[in-house]
C-alpha cells in the first residue's frame, strides 16, 4: 500500500496504483519532482506518476518496464539499471526530454537520450551494474558495483567519465548530498567529494564502524543529511541487528563525528511553509518527526514516554586534553508552565568507547537556575550534554545552554 500524508500528518490518502506494486522490504523506493510531477519507482514494479492529487498512482508514459535507480537533473529524469524490451541492462542510463519526464524518444532532436557505462575494471568489458545515483546541480553521479562516474547534464553531448575508479558504495542507499558536496559510505571508509576524487573523512571512527558491522545486512544501511545542523548520518547494522541500530554523524560544520544509538530504520522530508523537517519511520510504522512534538507522538498515547535533546561529542576545541563538567545552565525559552527536566552530562576518551554518564540532576524551569556535577569525578576528551524528561505534560523547549568545566592533562 502506498499513503500520501498531508502537510502535519494528521491524515492520510491511500494512492496505491492498479496493479498494486509487488516490492518487498529490501527493494528500494524513489521519490522525485519533475516540472512539478512527482514519480515514485520501487526498482521493481512500472514507474508510476501522481498526476492527481485526488487519485491514485498511475504508470508513467514511455519509460522503462523499471528502473532501480531515478532522478531528477537539469529538469530531466535520469532512470538507470533498467528493463526495456525484455530485456535488463544494469549499467544503461535513460533521460527524458528537460520539463516532459513521458517523453523518452530517441530521436535526431535530441531532447532524450541514454548512456550504457561499461565496467573496465575486469578482463571482460561488460555492462556496469549501477547501485546508486544522484544529481548534484547540474551534474549526475552514477555508482557502480566498483567505480563512480559523473556526467554533466547541463551540455548538450553528454559525456560520462569515470572519476573514481575505485569507489565502493556499502549500499544502495548510502549515498546523499549536503551543500555542494556528495558524501557516501564506502567498504573501507567515509568519503566526500564536489565531482572530483573524493576525500576520505572517517578516520576517527573507522575501526569502530567497520569492526562492527553486520555484514548480512549491508543492503539495510542508509545515509541521510540534516541541514539544519549541517549533518549527515550514516546508520548501519552492527553486531547480530539486522536493521540499522547505530548512527555514525558527521557535522560538516565542525569536521567531528559523533556516534549515537537509533531506533527507525529509513528517513524522509517533509516542508512546510518553506521549513525542511526530517521525518523518520519506524519497524512497527510509526513516522516521526525529529526534534518535534512533545513526550508523546500519538493522541492514543497515555503514558509518558522518554524525550531528550542530546548534544554530539564536544572537544570545545581541545581534543586532546581531559574535561572535567562543573557545571551545565540552560537557556530555556519563556514558558507559563513550571515544568521539571533532567540533566545528565556524559565523558569517553575515545569516539569509540561506552559513554560514563552522570546520575540524572533535576532542573525546575522558572525555579532552578543550573544544574551543578562537583560529584560526578569522570572525566574524558569528549563531553556530551543529555537534557530529558519521562514525565506526562512535561513542556521546556532548549535555546541553548552553557558549560563549566575544568581541564586536565593529555593522555
Amino acid at each position: 500500500m502506498i499513503y500520501a500524508f498531508n502537510g502535519d500528518f494528521t491524515s492520510y490518502t491511500d494512492i496505491t496504483p492498479s496493479p498494486a506494486p509487488t516490492g518487498g522490504a529490501s527493494d528500494v523506493w524513489q521519490f522525485e519532482l519533475v516540472a512539478g510531477l512527482p514519480i515514485v519507482s520501487n526498482g521493481k514494479d512500472a514507474i508510476w506518476k501522481w498526476p492527481v492529487y485526488a487519485g491514485a498512482l498511475t504508470a508513467l508514459s514511455g519509460a522503462p518496464t523499471w528502473a532501480k535507480r531515478i532522478s531528477t537533473c537539469m529538469h530531466r529524469l535520469v532512470a538507470s539499471n533498467i528493463l526495456e524490451g525484455g530485456y535488463t541492462y544494469p549499467g544503461r542510463v535513460r533521460w527524458t526530454e528537460p520539463g516532459n519526464p513521458e517523453n523518452w524518444t530517441i530521436d535526431t532532436t535530441g531532447k532524450s537520450g541514454r548512456f550504457d557505462i561499461m565496467d573496465y575494471n575486469t578482463d571482460i568489458e561488460a555492462l556496469a551494474n549501477i547501485k546508486a545515483q544522484i544529481a548534484n546541480g547540474q551534474k549526475m553521479f552514477f555508482f557502480a558495483e566498483r567505480g563512480m562516474w559523473t556526467s554533466d547534464f547541463a551540455q548538450a553531448t553528454k559525456q560520462f567519465i569515470e572519476t573514481d575508479p575505485d569507489a565502493e558504495i556499502l549500499s544502495s542507499k548510502c549515498v546523499c548530498r549536503l551543500g555542494n558536496y556528495i558524501f557516501y559510505l564506502g567498504k573501507q571508509d567515509v568519503f566526500k567529494t564536489a565531482g572530483v576524487m573524493p576525500d576520505a573523512i572517517g578516520l576517527p571512527i573507522r575501526d569502530e564502524l567497520f569492526d562492527n558491522l553486520n555484514e548480512s545486512a549491508l543492503d539495510t544501511a542508509f545515509c541521510f543529511p540534516v541541514r539544519s545542523t549541517s549533518e549527515v548520518w550514516f546508520c548501519v547494522a552492527t553486531g547480530a541487528n539486522t536493521v540499522p541500530d547505530t548512527a555514525f554523524i558527521y557535522n560538516d560544520e565542525l569536521k567531528v563525528w559523533t556516534i549515537q544509538d537509533i531506533s527507525f530504520s529509513c528517513h524522509g522530508e517533509k516542508t512546510l511553509t518553506g521549513i525542511t523537517r526530517e521525518i523518520v519511520g519506524t519497524a512497527a510504522g510509526d513516522l516521526l518527526q525529529l526534534d518535534s512534538g512533545g513526550n508523546g507522538y500519538a493522541a492514543a498515547i497515555y503514558n509518558a514516554i522518554d524525550g531528550y535533546i542530546e548534544t554530539g561529542d564536544l572537544s570545545f576545541d581541545l581534543p586532546d586534553h581531559m574535561k572535567r563538567i562543573a557545571e551545565v545552565i540552560p537557556d530555556l525559552k519563556v514558558q507559563t508552565e513550571v515544568s521539571e527536566m533532567m540533566i545528565r552530562v556524559g565523558v569517553r576518551n575515545r569516539l569509540g568507547e561506552d559513554i560514563k554518564w552522570s546520575d540524572p540532576a533535576p532542573f525546575t524551569i522558572g525555579v532552578s537556575e543550573k544544574c551543578d556535577f562537583d560529584d560526578f569525578r569522570k572525566e574524558g576528551k569528549w563531553v556530551r550534554i543529555r537534557f530529558y524528561s519521562n514525565i506526562k505534560d512535561a513542556p521546556w523547549s532548549l535555546a541553548g545552554f552553557t558549560v563549566k568545566y575544568e581541564t586536565g592533562g593529555t593522555r
